[in-house]
């Protein structure tokens, strides 16, 4: 019996739980976007 676990269609990793990472991809973008903003704001 075999167990795949599906890709991640944007970063290609094999996931258990594919909605749980993609909540994570969409935070890390979120995250992101929030510290270039700090930066050039600090500029």
């Amino acid at each position: 019996m075999s167990t795949e676990h599906p890709t991640c269609p944007d970063c290609h990793a094999l996931v258990a739980d594919l909605t749980a990472h993609e909540r994570w991809h969409t935070r890390l973008v979120a995250d992101v976007a929030k510290a270039v903003s700090q930066a050039l704001e600090r500029r």
